[in-house]
């Protein structure tokens, strides 16, 4: 516990220092550097371009809204704020670190890709920054030894999975923020603080940085030509887009306090990426089909049986066995998913 200074009273205050521990990746530098920019040029100016334009520059202001404490909202209430903020305030950070190193090391190689990078840095240290003020109002100072490079630990992402997973994060952290924002807009009443008003602005940001990583999928024939491309985006968009449903019931109560069912926000989110990510990728998924979401509901009632099992008092071998058939029935569904028919997005076009 420490005293920090409350920035909307000039008061001093007592905060709880809490541990923040933001993800730390690296991938193939020398790929990322023989992209070749100049086939595509008009699709990387453009993105570079409205990066540059930095249109929300002046959007994250603090207005008077936030002149007021905030300590009406307690129990269990306030945890699950401090709990969004923390989770927002994490994954900002990460991304903020990891452009900014990728801009680093991309400068002397590949001068678009190394201003792309530089510019969403910026976006993710203005979004943490906003998001550093927020947990201050709550009384919670965020530890940032993480900034030190002898604390972190990086993650080495191949090529394919670095690129894949960190548009689809972008295309996905955008329609969060827009459903939010769309159905606190509709009911302004569910809105405990005023943070969620930003989050348009946000929306927009996270989707230019998709635009930018959605010119380097376009410029690369392995991931937007051929058979093998349609098979390997296939691949990830059902590892991703399970991945993130199977988060709705660990978020149902956080939630809840929108106002927002859990499920039908996971739902309506990973149905507007599926729209969104049409215009980069060779598949998509057909998420209108019912039973994609009804077998994803039996993948998350084996997870649930697991998560019994080990919190049980058993020991570890019998574990095990208990926990494989689980295992077992899940990677059928998800194989069934996966040659579950998907929408070619070239014909189309």
């Amino acid at each position: 516990m420490e005293y920090v200074e409350n920035t909307q009273s000039n008061t001093m205050v007592l905060a709880k220092e809490t541990l923040i521990s933001p993800g730390f990746y690296t991938t193939n530098i020398r790929k990322l550097s023989d992209i070749d920019t100049l086939s595509f040029q008009g699709a990387f100016n453009t993105t570079v371009a409205n990066l540059k334009n930095d249109y929300n520059k002046d959007k994250y202001i603090r207005d008077g809204r936030f002149n007021q404490s905030w300590d009406h909202i307690q129990g269990e209430a306030q945890e699950l704020i401090i709990k969004l903020l923390e989770m927002y305030f994490t994954a900002e950070y990460s991304g903020f670190i990891l452009y900014k190193e990728l801009s680093y090391q991309l400068k002397e190689t590949n001068s678009i890709l190394s201003d792309g990078f530089s510019l969403m840095s910026r976006d993710e240290a203005r979004h943490a920054s906003f998001l550093n003020k927020a947990l201050l109002d709550f009384h919670v100072k965020p530890g940032l030894d993480f900034l030190k490079k002898e604390h972190r630990k990086y993650i080495f992402l191949p090529f394919s999975w670095f690129i894949y997973s960190t548009y689809l994060s972008e295309r996905i952290s955008s329609c969060y923020y827009i459903t939010i924002f769309e159905h606190l807009k509709a009911y302004p009443e569910r809105s405990i603080y005023p943070l969620f008003s930003f989050y348009k602005s946000w929306s927009e940001d996270e989707n230019r940085h998709g635009d930018f990583f959605g010119a380097i999928i376009k410029s690369q024939p392995q991931f937007s030509n051929g058979l093998r491309a349609k098979i390997v985006c296939k691949f990830f968009l059902l590892l991703i887009f399970s991945m993130t449903y199977f988060k709705y019931k660990s978020n149902d109560k956080l939630l809840a306090l929108l106002g927002l069912d859990a499920r039908e926000y996971y739902v309506s989110t990973i149905k507007k990426v599926n729209n969104t990510i049409r215009e980069d990728l060779p598949t998509i998924l057909d998420v209108e089909e019912p039973r994609f979401f009804e077998k994803l509901d039996i993948c998350s009632l084996h997870i649930l049986e697991n998560k019994k099992i080990n919190i049980s008092n058993q020991n570890m071998f019998l574990k095990s066995i208990r926990k494989a058939p689980h295992y077992f029935t899940l990677f059928l569904i998800m194989l069934r998913l996966f040659f579950m028919k998907s929408i070619d997005t070239r014909e189309k076009q």
